[in-house]
């Protein structure tokens, strides 16, 4: 585990809300140097703490409102579910799980039409059960690594 410093989280919790945030601002949040607050990143980048920086897109402005919940039975000698998931382009993340289920599937769609066509990718891989989300009173969102006190040497 990697062990960090309460500079280090609250540079984190701040890089993961805006990681379009200048050295510059960074610094003036936390009371450290553009440089200092480069070289802060640099190691996390390098130590893998940071893996990389990527745009939020809102697939609803994009023509795609509905959000779904796939859960995916499969039995454990099913070959080749992982490809097929994967290869499903309105698959926004698909996780194997434990308990009854093997995988939870979540995808972006046009219309309720589209789930069905999305499902003929899965359904010979395993039983699925499906949900809609309606809202989304947490919706994804970073960590809190200052509240959650991570990274500490107590861990």
């Amino acid at each position: 585990m990697i062990v960090l410093d309460d500079i280090n989280r609250e540079l984190l919790d701040l890089l993961q809300t805006d990681g379009r945030m200048s050295f510059k601002e960074l610094g003036e949040r936390i009371g450290l140097t553009a440089p200092a607050v480069a070289d802060r990143v640099r190691k996390l980048e390098d130590q893998g703490v940071i893996s990389g920086y990527r745009a939020v897109v809102n697939y609803e402005a994009l023509g795609f409102p509905i959000l779904c919940v796939i859960r995916v039975k499969a039995p454990m000698s099913t070959v080749g579910i992982d490809p097929k998931i994967a290869a499903i382009p309105q698959v926004i993340e698909a996780n194997r799980v434990t308990g009854s289920d093997s995988h939870i599937i979540r995808a972006r769609i046009r219309n309720t039409q589209e789930i069905e066509s999305l499902l003929d990718e899965v359904w010979e891989q395993g039983d699925t059960i499906t949900n809609i989300v309606t809202s989304s009173p947490v919706p994804r969102r970073p960590m809190n690594l200052g509240a959650t006190n991570a990274g500490s040497a107590g861990d």
